[in-house]
């Protein structure tokens, strides 16, 4: 068993923090800037952004130089693990005070009982014979039977390899939050492969900062620590000796001061090495030999007199060698030591004579201020009246041990505890060990000093403030749509909330927002995963440190419940809430300005990218004529679920009648330690969504779909929602709305709020978090079909009697690593997850709680080569039975999925990768069906599915000003392929967009599926991009499109000034419309929207536009929300996809007016005599 003992002086900063009572203004301030690495998404929606960037000195990022020993020693083992026997002093030496009588020693400790840290066999004993001590502690110890410290997977593991494991991580962690250079110490140069020009061989440059958020530099400084075979790169090799300050000084000289590009950078050194340095010192820069030289000597380290004759090689002065120059790095300044060629050679020992020490010296910065400028910081602490250059050192030994020291060994502790920068507490007499020294003898140990070194130079390093505003104080976004209404949400920027704006068949004026659902009803439901419970003044589940509100001295014990969830609950007004003692402040979201209050402020969160959807029966409401569906749905990021039931007032058709608020979903953590909850008090601050240090916060903004299961005679019906938690949190949740419970066919959650106990039967299950959480954030919309669920070998492929499930499908999302502390952007696969969504037989034979229960997962599918996480699903009923039989998906990293259900035994489901696009897809794909025309007599469908998707991300910050190439693709699918269904890109035909302005004209290029395997079009060049799901009118395809672009003041970029700058994103919309089956252009006869003269292919506007539709979809879809359609048995009548439209085709763009259709083609009507045999009850 391997133990890691960590070095006393491996931890950095651990200093606490006191609060007191008088003191309970900053508990906010500490609260959200403890949070505030925790938001990895882009703060606001990119269409939404608009802000003023105050830059503050040293918002730079910093350098940091890792001088890493290379020589041979590092090919040695990392250490030993060795049992031992003790000898206890029994009397001391009167005269001496050591021991003179040992006594017995013990037996050897067992196998199980080995000590670590032994650094090698040279030396197996250590004695402590110290006169000071008592007789007790005098010890003498013997090691033996010794053992190689191995790496994880059990194997011998030298020093440089686990120093490569452990740099690698570091990269990944880091490479966004720092300028890297490497710095091997021997120094080796052999020529490699030129990764622009493979033909070329080169030399590598480590003399420079590279910049590791690119990829050039971050493969540059990857690809030197590991090696990379392609290009002949051999990366870290232990060769040679251990000339630690003689490479030192080219280190310093050519790279930490050369390379500095700003005068308020902040620049580090890290050292690495296993051993003593061998004692060659660089050349001398005293300016005694300067003489008429033009290059050299210009005094940095040595001054203007001749070198200090104990800084050399002799054994005695090794142990301050290293201490002597990184002592004057860190004090003295050194910017105008700085030039624009090296200074000396490579290793250090010798000058370039080919830099001139005056005409080369650079005598400013990048930004062409001289190094000593003025620092507009000057009083505050840390900042002088000028600007200095100087560089903190750390080091760390590696394998150097903590036992069984031999002298050399000793003394190379020493000279590296010496050579380390000293910590804020240092005191050459009272605490002389308080420097930066890390003594690391395990792969663990090496990765800690590291982290502790990242998180100390993140703790100094100041970052900029950004102010949030808003040049349009309401945005229109996203809303829903029945037969009769359009429902509109108007989000407004100011309190962080948003008005539900109903919109009647009737009504004149669809912008305005006369009819709004009422909200005196609410109650809050609170789930921690397993329970839920009812908010009230007596509720006693909870406490402070639940939601991670500070303690005040103990004295706001019910925060919790009279402050936060008050405040959540709307119980009391909010200037009514905050108390002397409470630390939060409890924004007053219904103040205006001082003298005016609009308490429909505070009515409801903002709800960004969240959908509205209604579902039940139609309800006739007071006198309005407009039919009303019985339930309306939504969420908002204050984090809760809003449940509105439909009125008998036509000017409030809705009345919220519940919250529901997932508390228990996880974010940055696989150990329940960071959950949504503890994000809920940050709407409470008064500066949030302000500014960088107060962001807003997704605290519920997951897609949702929403169920009412089949209509049967003399049986219940259950209305049910299925949500991901968007990019609040990693996992997904189900709750009941109403209808009745299907097998006791009572009432339940919405429609049984009159029993005390209503609340208890809403929650239906919750992805698991901890260890067994393997989500990422789960971005996108989960789905729910009926699935068959049968493990016996026998079990039908076709009945629907029983053995049908509803299933919840959810997208693994994006963001999941095996170590959430950190976010990283690539999940390591993308896949679907399957649960049982009700834990009920479904099937035609009868309702029945048989099985599974809900929660229970019933499969993971993992798409082969999938990268990123999967994105939103969407399921297909082939032969139109009413279960899914197949699932299509894409992922973040671009590729496309079919997952295939016809087996009954899920076991036995597949996962197919069927197309790599190479952008991201993060919507759900449309599908459409044709005829096989290249069907084999192997095919059981003679089907073919055309899957239309498009590329691109809009989710992170760094989508703003991406302006990759998208596309949108359609791809022609033959379920019944595997051996080869993965589709070539060059198996496409390519359809051309042209643009012209604000509009776009697509080419008609023939297509047919003998020569082709799908299509594609690109979009524009200005990062036109894809991140709405394609409407489906028939065979015609509808998307909205976005690209975004930012626009503020033009002025140079000092990051060493106090400089405001203010930008503000402005996005431009597209409507593209297409032929869904070929890609081309749409003729006046097909079905489109009316919203060009000319049928333009795509029509730009500026700002956001979404489009909602009724009708014209693909019935075989079954996971779209609303009543589920009957299960058809065998031989019973299947419905196809029509060619015709049926019914009326209805829709609303996001500011509620209604959309003109052209093209649209209705059905004959026709009638069929019937002989009286054929008649049938349910026809009538």
């Amino acid at each position: 068993m391997y133990i890691d003992h960590k070095d006393a002086n491996s931890k950095v900063g651990n200093s606490k923090k006191i609060l007191s009572k008088a003191i309970v203004s900053i508990f906010a301030v500490l609260i959200f800037q403890a949070q505030a690495e925790n938001n990895i998404f882009a703060d606001i929606p990119l269409h939404l952004q608009s802000k003023s960037t105050t830059t503050t000195a040293f918002s730079i990022k910093p350098n940091i130089a890792f001088y890493i020993d290379d020589s041979g020693s590092m090919n040695d083992p990392m250490g030993y693990s060795c049992r031992y026997y003790t000898y206890t002093c029994k009397s001391l030496n009167p005269r001496t005070n050591k021991c003179n009588n040992w006594g017995a020693p013990t037996p050897w400790s067992a196998e199980n009982d080995r000590v670590d840290g032994i650094p090698d066999l040279g030396n197996l004993h250590d004695l402590i014979d110290d006169p000071d001590l008592p007789v007790e502690q005098h010890k003498s110890i013997y090691y033996g039977y010794c053992k190689r410290t191995t790496g994880e997977d059990g194997k011998d593991i030298n020093k440089m390899t686990m120093v490569q494991h452990v740099l690698s991580d570091i990269l990944d962690k880091y490479k966004n939050d720092f300028y890297i250079s490497l710095q091997p110490m021997t120094r080796l140069n052999p020529l490699e492969r030129d990764p622009k020009n493979p033909n070329n061989r080169i030399r590598p440059d480590y003399n420079q900062f590279y910049d590791t958020s690119t990829k050039d530099g971050y493969e540059f400084i990857r690809d030197h620590i590991i090696g990379n075979k392609t290009y002949d790169i051999r990366g870290l090799i232990p060769y040679g000796g251990t000339p630690t300050a003689l490479r030192l000084n080219a280190v310093v000289r050519n790279t930490i001061i050369n390379k500095l590009q700003y005068r308020c950078q902040k620049s580090y050194l890290i050292l690495l090495t296993d051993g003593l340095d061998v004692g060659t010192v660089p050349i001398t820069d005293s300016t005694k030999y300067a003489g008429n030289l033009t290059w050299g000597y210009d005094g940095y380290f040595d001054g203007d007199d001749y070198r200090p004759a104990n800084v050399n090689g002799a054994a005695a002065n090794i142990p301050h060698l290293l201490e002597y120059y990184t002592k004057t790095l860190a004090t003295k300044s050194f910017g105008k030591y700085s030039y624009s060629k090296d200074f000396v050679t490579d290793n250090g020992g010798a000058y370039n004579t080919a830099t001139n020490k005056f005409t080369d010296r650079r005598l400013t910065d990048d930004a062409g201020q001289p190094w000593d400028g003025p620092d507009p910081l000057a009083g505050k602490p840390g900042h002088s009246a000028t600007f200095t250059q100087t560089a903190q050192t750390f080091t760390i030994g590696v394998g150097l041990g903590n036992k069984a020291l031999t002298n050399m060994q000793k003394t190379a502790h020493t000279y590296l505890r010496n050579g380390a920068s000293p910590k804020p507490n240092y005191d050459p007499i009272t605490n002389p060990d308080a420097k930066y020294f890390f003594n690391a003898n395990s792969k663990q140990q090496i990765l800690d000093a590291f982290e502790n070194i990242f998180q100390e130079i993140k703790g100094v390093t100041t970052t900029t403030t950004t102010n949030v505003t808003t040049a349009a104080p309401t945005v229109a976004v996203t809303g829903g749509t029945s037969a009769d209404s359009a429902v509109t949400a108007i989000v407004d920027t100011g309190p962080w909330s948003s008005k539900i704006c109903i919109h009647a068949k009737n009504d004149k004026s669809k912008t305005s927002c006369n009819r709004q659902p009422t909200y005196g009803n609410r109650q809050l439901l609170l789930n921690d995963g397993q329970d839920t419970y009812l908010y009230s003044s007596s509720l006693k589940k909870f406490d402070n440190n639940y939601f991670k509100i500070p303690n005040n001295n103990y004295q706001n014990n019910s925060e919790w419940l009279e402050g936060l969830l008050s405040w959540y609950a709307r119980s009391k007004a909010d200037s009514a809430i905050k108390k002397d003692d409470f630390v939060l402040d409890y924004r007053q979201r219904d103040k205006v300005d001082e003298k005016t209050r609009d308490e429909s402020r505070r009515n409801i969160g903002d709800i960004l990218d969240n959908p509205i959807r209604s579902i039940g029966d139609n309800v006739s409401v007071g006198t309005d004529e407009t039919k009303y569906q019985k339930y309306m749905i939504t969420s908002a990021n204050d984090g809760m679920v809003y449940v509105f039931r439909a009125t008998n007032d036509s000017s409030h058709p809705y009345d919220l009648k519940f919250n529901y608020m997932p508390m228990a979903i996880e974010r940055q953590s696989n150990n329940g330690s960071d959950l949504v909850a503890h994000y809920y008090k940050d709407l409470t601050n008064n500066q949030y969504g302000r500014d960088s240090d107060h962001p807003h916060r997704y605290l519920l903004n997951g897609g949702f779909s929403v169920y009412e299961t089949e209509k049967r005679k003399d049986a219940p019906s259950l209305i049910y929602m299925i949500s991901n938690m968007g990019q609040a949190g990693r996992g997904a949740f189900a709750i009941n709305i109403g209808g009745n419970d299907l097998i006791s066919g009572a009432p339940i959650a919405a429609d049984n709020m009159s029993s005390g106990n209503w609340y208890k039967d809403v929650f239906l299950f919750q992805t698991p978090i901890g260890a067994n959480n393997q989500f990422g954030y789960t971005i996108g919309t989960p789905i729910a079909s009926r699935v068959r669920v049968n493990k016996d070998v026998k079990a039908s492929w076709t009945s629907v009697t029983d053995h049908i499930r509803e299933a919840a499908f959810i997208n693994n999302g994006y963001n999941y690593s095996d170590n959430m502390a950190q976010p990283v952007q690539q999940s390591p696969e993308s896949a679907l997850y399957v649960y049982d969504a009700l834990g009920i037989d479904v099937g035609t034979a009868g309702y029945a709680k048989v099985g599974m229960k809900a929660g229970e997962q019933i499969a993971k599918l993992v798409g082969p080569g999938g990268s990123g996480g999967l994105s939103s699903p969407v399921a297909y009923d082939l032969d139109s039975d009413g279960v899914a039989d197949l699932v299509y998906a894409g992922d973040f990293g671009g590729n496309l999925f079919r997952f295939d259900l016809r087996n009954p035994d899920p076991a036995k489901w597949t996962a197919t990768k069927i197309f790599s696009a190479g952008a991201p897809i993060t919507a759900t794909p449309a599908i459409y069906e044709v005829e096989n025309e290249t069907a084999q007599n192997n095919s059981s469908t003679n089907k073919k599915l055309v899957i239309v998707f498009g590329t691109g991300s809009n989710i992170y910050q760094s989508d703003l000003n991406n302006n990759d190439e998208q596309a949108i693709y359609g791809i022609y699918d033959d379920p019944d392929e595997t051996n080869n269904a993965l589709i070539d890109k060059s198996s496409l035909l390519e359809q051309v967009m042209t643009y012209n302005g604000s509009k776009g004209q697509l080419s008609s290029f023939p297509f047919s599926q003998q020569r082709y395997k799908g299509w594609y079009f690109k979009l524009n060049n200005d990062g036109e991009r894809v991140v709405t799901p394609v409407q489906q009118l028939l065979y015609a395809g509808i998307v909205v499109t976005r690209s975004y672009s930012v626009s503020g003041d033009n002025k140079p970029k000092d990051p060493c000034d106090i400089t405001i700058v203010n930008e503000s994103t402005n996005v431009y919309s597209r409507t593209t419309q297409f032929n869904a089956l070929t890609g081309s252009a749409l003729t006046r006869k097909d079905p489109h929207i009316h919203n060009d003269p000319e049928l333009s292919s795509s029509v730009g506007e500026q700002g956001t536009l979404a489009y909602s539709f009724i009708g014209g979809g693909n019935p075989k879809v079954t996971s779209e929300s609303g009543l589920r359609s009957p299960l058809i048995p065998p031989g019973g009548d299947r419905k196809q996809p029509p060619t015709c439209f049926r019914s009326k085709v209805g829709g609303s763009d996001n500011q509620g007016n209604s959309i003109g259709f052209e093209g649209i083609k209705m059905c004959p009507i026709s009638f069929k005599r019937l002989s009286w045999r054929e008649i049938k009850t349910n026809y009538m």
